[in-house]
């Protein structure tokens, strides 16, 4: 992943989420879903109108959903698509109101990167009730009301995290976990992931403790700062996201501490840069500007009336200081 490309069009983002506030809810639009994917091209319906999707993020304070929506909004431009975007920053009443607020503004698509797997499932019924296309991207809701998921299977980038662990503690330690927002299909599906491959299959590895840091690089290092003074002996931290893993590594390194391995998952620049550097362990790279893009795209494709898989999924690349190079970008 290169560097963070200019953000020209954030102020047009929070003028659309002011203009949004306080809207109705009646809407009616028309959309389609079902069997096997194709590429769309052109964004443009009948009588030239512009296509316009709405984007309901989890949070643009994340390097990650930054990634993920600026992606998108490349695609847009490419496709001369108006894109909507809304910035739930982690609140799920919010990112119910801004879907509310984003059906009454009769937009053609709408793309949800959902907050909470359970939480934010009342916002697919709300969307299919309206006759928009729904395209769920990177996190998905417990409600598969939706038209198409575009990401990837979370549980396998905790998996191979489990692996990267597994290996370099040689199927013995003790591990603390760094856990995402409580209630988050990530933070769910990669807990899964890493219990399978590691807990359940290493007997000698120990979970000595688990915490939230809510995806948040500042809230980890004070975590970390803790439980270094707390659990002396410890090995290794699993951090399910990179933020997390960045925050961890800033207090092992304060602290003096090489000997604990620290390993993330996402990819983001920083993370992929401090394994260049051999001061991460390892990351599990999840291609977001892909996913971003092609939601795009399949979100046109749905207003079109194109057909899809269900489920377009992408899959996540281990990477270490042997692979590094073909993936960080300075």
């Amino acid at each position: 992943m290169g560097k963070t490309r200019s953000w020209k069009w954030m102020g047009i983002v929070a003028l659309s989420a002011v203009l949004l506030t306080g809207c109705g809810k009646d809407a009616n639009n028309g959309g389609s879903a079902g069997g096997s994917s194709s590429p769309s091209a052109g964004s443009e319906g009948s009588g030239g109108k512009t296509y316009r999707i709405g984007v309901a993020a989890q949070g643009l304070s994340h390097e990650f959903i930054k990634s993920l929506v600026e992606s998108m909004q490349e695609k847009a431009d490419e496709l001369n698509v108006e894109l909507l975007v809304m910035d739930s920053q982690d609140k799920i009443e919010d990112q119910l109101n801004q879907v509310d607020n984003l059906i009454s503004q009769k937009v053609d698509a709408i793309i949800l990167n959902a907050v909470d797997m359970v939480g934010s499932s009342p916002a697919v019924d709300k969307v299919k009730e309206a006759g928009i296309p729904l395209v769920e991207t990177i996190t998905f809701t417990k409600n598969e009301n939706y038209d198409v998921f575009v990401g990837t299977d979370p549980e396998q980038s905790g998996v191979m995290m489990g692996e990267i662990l597994a290996d370099k503690l040689g199927g013995k330690g003790k591990v603390a976990l760094l856990q995402g927002q409580i209630g988050h299909s990530a933070e769910i599906t990669r807990g899964a992931g890493l219990q399978k491959a590691l807990f359940d299959k290493y007997p000698d590895v120990k979970l000595v403790t688990q915490q939230t840091a809510n995806w948040n690089r500042d809230e980890a290092m004070s975590i970390t700062e803790d439980w270094l003074q707390r659990f002396p002996d410890l090995n290794a931290i699993a951090a399910q996201n990179d933020e997390m893993a960045m925050g961890a590594l800033q207090a092992v390194e304060a602290a003096g501490r090489k000997d604990i391995l620290v390993v993330g998952i996402d990819g983001i620049s920083d993370a992929l840069k401090a394994v260049k550097e051999g001061r991460l362990t390892a990351t599990v790279l999840d291609n977001v500007t892909s996913e971003g893009k092609r939601a795009v795209e399949v979100a046109v494709g749905l207003i079109k009336g194109e057909k899809f898989n269900k489920k377009e999924l992408v899959d996540y690349v281990p990477v270490n200081a042997d692979n590094v190079d073909e993936y960080y970008k300075p």
